[in-house]
Protein backbone atom coordinates (compact mmCIF):
# COMPACT_ATOMS: atom_id res chain seq x y z
CA UNK A 1 0.00 0.00 0.00
CA UNK A 2 1.40 3.29 -0.92
CA UNK A 3 1.20 6.79 0.52
CA UNK A 4 -2.08 7.72 -1.56
CA UNK A 5 -4.45 4.25 0.74
CA UNK A 6 -5.79 4.38 4.01
CA UNK A 7 -6.42 1.22 6.00
CA UNK A 8 -9.88 0.45 7.53
CA UNK A 9 -10.87 3.28 10.17
CA UNK A 10 -10.26 2.42 13.72
CA UNK A 11 -13.36 0.66 14.85
CA UNK A 12 -16.29 2.87 16.53
CA UNK A 13 -16.81 1.83 20.17
CA UNK A 14 -20.97 2.60 19.54
CA UNK A 15 -21.33 -0.31 16.59
CA UNK A 16 -19.05 -2.94 18.68
CA UNK A 17 -20.77 -6.26 18.32
CA UNK A 18 -19.84 -10.08 17.86
CA UNK A 19 -22.23 -11.85 15.78
CA UNK A 20 -24.52 -14.74 17.07
CA UNK A 21 -25.85 -17.87 15.13
CA UNK A 22 -28.96 -19.71 14.62
CA UNK A 23 -28.46 -21.95 16.94
CA UNK A 24 -25.76 -20.88 19.95
CA UNK A 25 -25.80 -17.06 19.76
CA UNK A 26 -21.78 -16.22 20.47
CA UNK A 27 -22.64 -13.14 22.22
CA UNK A 28 -25.36 -10.38 23.36
CA UNK A 29 -24.37 -7.40 21.37
CA UNK A 30 -26.78 -5.41 19.51
CA UNK A 31 -26.95 -5.37 15.98
CA UNK A 32 -25.38 -2.27 13.79
CA UNK A 33 -27.37 0.67 14.17
CA UNK A 34 -28.35 1.38 10.09
CA UNK A 35 -31.65 -0.06 10.15
CA UNK A 36 -35.00 1.45 12.10
CA UNK A 37 -34.70 2.59 15.21
CA UNK A 38 -38.37 1.55 16.16
CA UNK A 39 -37.49 -1.54 17.85
CA UNK A 40 -36.52 -4.77 17.82
CA UNK A 41 -39.20 -6.04 16.38
CA UNK A 42 -41.89 -5.27 13.42
CA UNK A 43 -45.08 -7.07 12.85
CA UNK A 44 -45.56 -9.32 10.71
CA UNK A 45 -41.88 -10.55 12.24
CA UNK A 46 -40.73 -13.97 10.74
CA UNK A 47 -38.35 -16.30 12.90
CA UNK A 48 -37.00 -19.29 11.71
CA UNK A 49 -34.23 -22.37 13.28
CA UNK A 50 -32.47 -25.33 12.28
CA UNK A 51 -31.92 -28.74 12.97
CA UNK A 52 -34.96 -29.15 13.70
CA UNK A 53 -36.48 -27.16 11.12
CA UNK A 54 -39.17 -24.60 12.72
CA UNK A 55 -40.44 -21.19 11.91
CA UNK A 56 -42.75 -18.94 13.57
CA UNK A 57 -44.54 -15.66 12.19
CA UNK A 58 -45.31 -13.39 14.55
CA UNK A 59 -48.60 -11.00 12.83
CA UNK A 60 -51.00 -8.62 14.55
CA UNK A 61 -52.97 -10.92 16.98
CA UNK A 62 -51.47 -14.10 16.28
CA UNK A 63 -48.45 -16.20 16.33
CA UNK A 64 -48.25 -19.43 13.91
CA UNK A 65 -45.61 -22.19 14.70
CA UNK A 66 -44.89 -24.51 11.68
CA UNK A 67 -42.65 -26.93 12.62
CA UNK A 68 -41.52 -29.92 10.24
CA UNK A 69 -44.06 -33.10 9.68
CA UNK A 70 -46.68 -31.02 11.72
CA UNK A 71 -49.91 -29.16 11.20
CA UNK A 72 -49.55 -25.15 11.72
CA UNK A 73 -50.35 -23.74 15.42
CA UNK A 74 -52.45 -20.87 15.28
CA UNK A 75 -52.77 -19.46 18.65
CA UNK A 76 -53.10 -15.90 20.10
CA UNK A 77 -50.55 -14.10 21.88
CA UNK A 78 -49.76 -11.48 24.64
CA UNK A 79 -46.62 -9.13 24.77
CA UNK A 80 -45.04 -9.63 28.25
CA UNK A 81 -42.35 -7.09 27.22
CA UNK A 82 -41.08 -4.61 24.82
CA UNK A 83 -38.45 -2.10 25.01
CA UNK A 84 -35.66 -0.55 22.35
CA UNK A 85 -33.81 -4.15 22.44
CA UNK A 86 -36.33 -6.96 23.16
CA UNK A 87 -39.93 -8.20 22.65
CA UNK A 88 -41.46 -11.54 24.12
CA UNK A 89 -44.50 -13.62 23.34
CA UNK A 90 -46.31 -15.87 24.81
CA UNK A 91 -49.00 -17.75 23.57
CA UNK A 92 -50.59 -20.92 24.99
CA UNK A 93 -53.35 -23.18 23.81
CA UNK A 94 -54.37 -26.53 22.01
CA UNK A 95 -52.10 -28.40 24.61
CA UNK A 96 -49.09 -26.09 23.74
CA UNK A 97 -47.27 -23.64 25.70
CA UNK A 98 -45.31 -21.13 23.28
CA UNK A 99 -42.44 -18.15 24.32
CA UNK A 100 -40.39 -16.40 21.74
CA UNK A 101 -38.61 -13.84 22.80
CA UNK A 102 -36.99 -11.47 19.71
CA UNK A 103 -33.49 -9.83 20.74
CA UNK A 104 -31.69 -7.02 18.68
CA UNK A 105 -28.67 -8.61 18.40
CA UNK A 106 -27.05 -10.28 15.27
CA UNK A 107 -27.53 -13.37 14.30
CA UNK A 108 -26.58 -15.78 11.30
CA UNK A 109 -28.38 -18.71 9.99
CA UNK A 110 -27.01 -21.95 10.67
CA UNK A 111 -27.07 -23.16 7.26
CA UNK A 112 -26.77 -20.41 4.87
CA UNK A 113 -24.69 -18.03 7.13
CA UNK A 114 -26.58 -15.00 6.13
CA UNK A 115 -26.66 -12.37 8.71
CA UNK A 116 -30.30 -11.39 11.10
CA UNK A 117 -30.97 -8.62 12.79
CA UNK A 118 -32.74 -10.72 15.63
CA UNK A 119 -31.32 -13.40 17.92
CA UNK A 120 -34.75 -15.32 18.85
CA UNK A 121 -34.89 -18.20 21.44
CA UNK A 122 -38.31 -20.48 21.20
CA UNK A 123 -39.49 -22.16 24.06
CA UNK A 124 -42.23 -24.67 23.02
CA UNK A 125 -43.13 -26.31 26.53
CA UNK A 126 -39.99 -26.13 28.15
CA UNK A 127 -38.35 -26.99 25.38
CA UNK A 128 -35.64 -24.36 24.06
CA UNK A 129 -34.96 -23.77 20.41
CA UNK A 130 -32.82 -20.99 18.88
CA UNK A 131 -32.99 -19.26 16.10
CA UNK A 132 -32.57 -15.90 13.58
CA UNK A 133 -35.44 -13.69 12.91
CA UNK A 134 -35.87 -10.32 10.88
CA UNK A 135 -35.49 -8.93 8.09
CA UNK A 136 -31.31 -8.89 6.62
CA UNK A 137 -32.44 -5.99 4.73
CA UNK A 138 -32.76 -3.92 7.60
CA UNK A 139 -28.65 -4.50 8.28
CA UNK A 140 -28.26 -2.60 5.19
CA UNK A 141 -31.23 0.16 4.92
CA UNK A 142 -31.13 3.63 6.74
CA UNK A 143 -27.44 4.15 6.42
CA UNK A 144 -24.76 5.27 3.90
CA UNK A 145 -22.10 2.98 3.54
CA UNK A 146 -19.06 4.94 3.08
CA UNK A 147 -16.25 2.33 1.16
CA UNK A 148 -13.33 1.93 3.71
CA UNK A 149 -11.09 -0.82 1.63
CA UNK A 150 -11.34 -2.75 -1.94
CA UNK A 151 -10.16 -6.06 -2.08
CA UNK A 152 -7.42 -5.12 0.37
CA UNK A 153 -6.08 -2.07 -1.34
CA UNK A 154 -7.31 0.75 1.11
CA UNK A 155 -8.83 3.52 -1.03
CA UNK A 156 -7.15 6.94 -2.03
CA UNK A 157 -6.68 9.75 0.53
CA UNK A 158 -9.48 11.65 0.49
CA UNK A 159 -11.56 10.15 -1.83
CA UNK A 160 -14.76 9.09 -0.90
CA UNK A 161 -16.60 5.95 -2.27
CA UNK A 162 -20.55 5.48 -1.06
CA UNK A 163 -23.18 3.06 -1.29
CA UNK A 164 -27.06 3.57 0.00
CA UNK A 165 -29.65 0.94 -0.07
CA UNK A 166 -32.69 2.31 -1.02
CA UNK A 167 -36.44 0.92 -0.92
CA UNK A 168 -37.46 -0.87 -4.01
CA UNK A 169 -34.24 -2.67 -4.46
CA UNK A 170 -32.58 0.58 -5.52
CA UNK A 171 -28.66 1.40 -4.87
CA UNK A 172 -26.90 4.24 -5.43
CA UNK A 173 -23.57 6.45 -4.39
CA UNK A 174 -20.24 7.57 -5.23
CA UNK A 175 -18.07 5.12 -7.32
CA UNK A 176 -15.15 7.89 -6.56
CA UNK A 177 -15.24 9.93 -9.14
CA UNK A 178 -18.87 9.43 -10.88
CA UNK A 179 -22.17 8.88 -9.04
CA UNK A 180 -23.62 5.28 -9.80
CA UNK A 181 -27.34 3.66 -9.68
CA UNK A 182 -28.68 0.31 -9.94
CA UNK A 183 -30.63 -2.65 -8.22
CA UNK A 184 -29.67 -4.80 -5.22
CA UNK A 185 -31.51 -7.96 -4.76
CA UNK A 186 -31.59 -10.40 -1.35
CA UNK A 187 -32.10 -14.11 -1.67
CA UNK A 188 -32.15 -16.46 0.83
CA UNK A 189 -28.40 -17.34 -0.20
CA UNK A 190 -26.85 -13.94 -1.01
CA UNK A 191 -26.91 -10.46 -2.43
CA UNK A 192 -26.73 -9.71 -5.78
CA UNK A 193 -26.26 -6.34 -8.08
CA UNK A 194 -27.95 -5.40 -11.33
CA UNK A 195 -28.27 -2.95 -13.51
CA UNK A 196 -25.68 -1.00 -12.94
CA UNK A 197 -24.69 2.62 -14.60
CA UNK A 198 -22.78 5.45 -14.06
CA UNK A 199 -22.18 9.14 -14.66
CA UNK A 200 -19.13 10.06 -17.43
CA UNK A 201 -17.18 12.52 -15.60
CA UNK A 202 -13.61 12.33 -15.99
CA UNK A 203 -11.05 12.29 -13.21
CA UNK A 204 -7.47 11.94 -12.86
CA UNK A 205 -6.19 7.96 -13.59
CA UNK A 206 -5.92 7.25 -10.30
CA UNK A 207 -9.47 7.95 -9.28
CA UNK A 208 -10.76 6.40 -12.70
CA UNK A 209 -8.60 2.99 -11.94
CA UNK A 210 -9.81 3.17 -7.96
CA UNK A 211 -13.40 3.79 -9.40
CA UNK A 212 -13.27 0.73 -12.34
CA UNK A 213 -12.15 -1.46 -9.81
CA UNK A 214 -14.74 -0.86 -7.29
CA UNK A 215 -17.87 -1.28 -10.17
CA UNK A 216 -16.46 -4.21 -11.03
CA UNK A 217 -16.15 -6.06 -7.66
CA UNK A 218 -19.60 -4.43 -6.83
CA UNK A 219 -20.55 -6.82 -9.86
CA UNK A 220 -18.79 -10.12 -8.25
CA UNK A 221 -20.91 -9.33 -5.21
CA UNK A 222 -22.26 -12.90 -3.95
CA UNK A 223 -23.13 -12.04 -0.10
CA UNK A 224 -22.94 -9.68 2.94
CA UNK A 225 -21.78 -9.68 6.24
CA UNK A 226 -21.83 -7.91 9.31
CA UNK A 227 -18.28 -7.15 10.95
CA UNK A 228 -17.19 -7.51 14.55
CA UNK A 229 -17.25 -3.42 14.79
CA UNK A 230 -20.08 -3.10 12.98
CA UNK A 231 -18.18 -2.75 9.67
CA UNK A 232 -20.12 -3.75 6.15
CA UNK A 233 -18.74 -6.34 4.44
CA UNK A 234 -19.22 -7.23 0.67
CA UNK A 235 -18.09 -10.56 0.10
CA UNK A 236 -17.55 -11.71 -3.91
CA UNK A 237 -17.71 -15.52 -5.01
CA UNK A 238 -13.75 -15.84 -5.14
CA UNK A 239 -13.71 -14.18 -1.38
CA UNK A 240 -12.49 -10.43 -2.29
CA UNK A 241 -14.35 -8.10 -0.15
CA UNK A 242 -15.35 -4.85 0.37
CA UNK A 243 -15.22 -2.97 3.58
CA UNK A 244 -18.04 -0.12 4.74
CA UNK A 245 -18.54 1.87 7.83
CA UNK A 246 -21.59 4.11 8.15
CA UNK A 247 -21.25 7.42 7.62
CA UNK A 248 -20.79 10.00 10.51
CA UNK A 249 -21.69 12.92 8.39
Amino acid sequence: MNGFTRCIAPALAALALVAGCSSTPENSHPSPASGPASGAVELPFTATGNEPFWRAIVEPGQLVLERMGESPVELRYDTTHSSATSRTFRAEGEGIRITLVAAHQLCRDSMTGMPYPNQVRLDINGEAFRGCGGEPARLLQGAEWVIEDIAGAGIIDSSRVTINFMAENRVSGSASCNNFTGGWKLTGEGLGFNRMASTRKACSPALMNQESRFLSLLSDITRFDIGRHGELLLISSDGRVITALPSTE
